[in-house]
């Protein structure tokens, strides 16, 4: 080989190790940066993508259920004798519902049940009663509470139903409506048991239904459910119906709206 072939080593030695590439470092850290935040991306996006795979594998029937279980906790079959429109006297019925003497109610106990069931806000006054009797409680405004008045001698409206029947349920982009059948027995208002807590749109003749038990005569349950669900087909539009409109807020069901659906709706 001609000329002189430096020594590799030894010119290592005098003017010391290869210096690296920048331009090369900076590529590198570059690429690995962004494969690692598409990494993050893309396991950030599997996990939403599972969570709404999860959702959607939820049957309607499998809602129904919860929601049906969402009434009954918050007792809100006192919506049919009260009304959308009067939450308060809504939230003081679930508040002292099994409470003896229940003569005075927090407001703030009151507005947290609106906020949890309802997600609402609302300016608080005194209750009328539910049949034009007046005041049935007053609102304290400087120590935040309800006092009931006791100025009341009619029987209360009943705010429980007998037996509840799943109508349909629908979902309605991220909403669902659902529409129960209820049947009610108010014997100081019908000798019937009705659609309504009111006494007025009949089913059945509560005689055919009663029977004997430790405290006197009561509706056998057992009968009547079992023939309104033999019978259902033919009476699922009979009466009143009551909708439902739910959504859901931080992962838990808010109640919307509610409507009184009639028999020749």
């Amino acid at each position: 080989m001609n000329g002189y072939e430096p020594n590799l080593k030894l010119q290592e030695m005098v003017n010391g190790p290869k210096k690296p590439n920048k331009k090369l470092i900076y590529i590198l850290s570059g690429v690995i940066t962004l494969l690692l935040l598409i990494i993050l991306i893309m396991a950030f996006s599997g996990t939403k993508i599972v969570e709404r795979e999860v959702a959607q594998k939820k049957s309607l029937d499998d809602v129904s259920v919860e929601l049906k279980y969402f009434i009954d906790t918050n007792k809100l079959d006192s919506l049919d004798a009260y009304g959308f429109d009067n939450l308060t006297r809504v939230a003081i019925s679930d508040i002292c519902y099994g409470v003896d003497n229940c003569k005075s109610i927090s407001a703030e106990a009151v507005e947290e049940y609106i906020a949890n069931v309802f997600d609402k806000k609302v300016t608080f006054s005194d209750v009328s009663c539910e049949v034009g009797d007046g005041t049935l409680y007053s609102y304290d405004s400087v120590n935040k509470k309800f006092v009931f008045t006791g100025n009341h001698n009619h029987e209360a409206i009943g705010t429980k139903a007998l037996y509840t029947k799943i109508n349909t349920i629908k979902r309605k982009n991220d909403k669902y409506e659902l529409v129960l059948n209820k049947l009610y027995f108010n014997p100081t208002r019908s000798e019937y048991i009705t659609t309504d807590p009111l006494g007025i749109n009949r089913v059945y003749n509560s005689k055919e239904y009663m029977h004997t038990t430790e405290d006197g005569e009561d509706v056998d349950l057992t009968k009547l459910s079992a023939n309104y669900e033999n019978n259902f087909d033919e009476l699922k539009n009979v009466g009143t119906r009551y909708k439902y409109t739910f959504a859901i807020k931080d992962g838990h069901y808010i109640l919307e709206n509610y409507e009184v659906i009639n028999d020749d709706e």
